[in-house]
């Protein structure tokens, strides 16, 4: 199965925003482990960073969007 994943599902799970990180973990675990294939927008990965080094600080948020890397194959 292709899933194009909204912008808001990568950042529920990377800033655990409740009630809503437990469900996007679940489906982002599935493209970890191949069951299915995870897809996002270009532009999504210049906004996770934007908005995760607003939170998180920019080191932080570089080291998610390379954790990104399933989308990228």
């Amino acid at each position: 199965m292709k899933t194009l994943f909204d912008t808001n599902v990568i950042l529920d799970v990377l800033l655990d925003r409740e009630p809503f990180s437990d469900d996007a973990s679940f489906l982002l675990s599935k493209v970890e482990n191949s069951e299915i294939i995870g897809y996002i927008c270009a532009t999504t990965i210049t906004t996770i960073h934007y908005l995760a080094a607003k939170a998180l600080g920019a080191q932080a948020a570089s080291g998610h969007i390379r954790s990104l890397s399933p989308f990228s194959s």
